[in-house]
């Protein structure tokens, strides 16, 4: 039986990233997000309106989406919980421009999306940017010898909870391929046939 759940908030699993961008007081900068979501060319993603990104990004319009494995929680934390200022040097991350946008690509990342803003849409104290996907690098040993992604092999960190608290999850080794298991079904319907 299912109840009303009264919560201020609740993530049921988004990967968490560092949203990457030009700042005019460090150069270039970082901050940790989970509120984004991808869709052939668009990336959309969502932050305080006067938080320090959302400054930086509104004023610029480029921001890169760079998306860290377990390895990198340490760094998460620290950029998620350190507000304006530079990230990059509290981390010791480092970082390569990028290609089509003027926003950092953290080199530590096994993924990285670079996004020109297209569209802010502001909703209460949130702004959502809709943007263009530029490009798109990933860490060659996730790439396969027909250039396809190794998606049995990313292992992004997800985020988890509600407003009484929050936690990061990791994904195990189990990975199921999407349309097999229509397949399965659809296969056994046919055998279930009168001949």
């Amino acid at each position: 039986m299912k109840k009303t759940f009264d919560t201020r908030k609740l993530y049921f699993g988004f990967p968490v990233f560092f949203l990457g961008y030009k700042d005019d007081t460090y150069g270039y900068n970082i901050t940790t997000s989970s509120s984004a979501y991808s869709l052939g060319k668009m990336m959309v993603i969502a932050m305080r309106t006067k938080g320090g990104a959302m400054t930086q990004i509104k004023k610029h319009g480029q921001f890169t989406v760079n998306i860290p494995d377990q390895s990198l929680l340490k760094e998460v934390e620290v950029a998620g919980f350190n507000s304006r200022k530079d990230k990059f040097a509290l981390t010791g991350l480092t970082y390569t421009l990028g290609e089509t946008v003027d926003a950092p690509l953290v080199d530590a990342c096994p993924v990285s999306i670079e996004c020109v803003a297209e569209e802010f849409v502001e909703f209460g104290a949130l702004t959502n940017v809709i943007a263009r996907v530029t490009r798109r690098v990933v860490e060659e040993s996730l790439i396969d010898e027909e250039d396809a992604f190794k998606s049995d092999r990313f292992s992004p960190i997800s985020y988890i909870g509600d407003g009484a608290g929050r936690l990061y999850r990791y994904y195990n080794d189990e990975s199921v391929k999407m349309g097999s298991i229509i397949k399965q079904l659809r296969e056994e319907e046919e055998k279930a046939q009168p001949k």
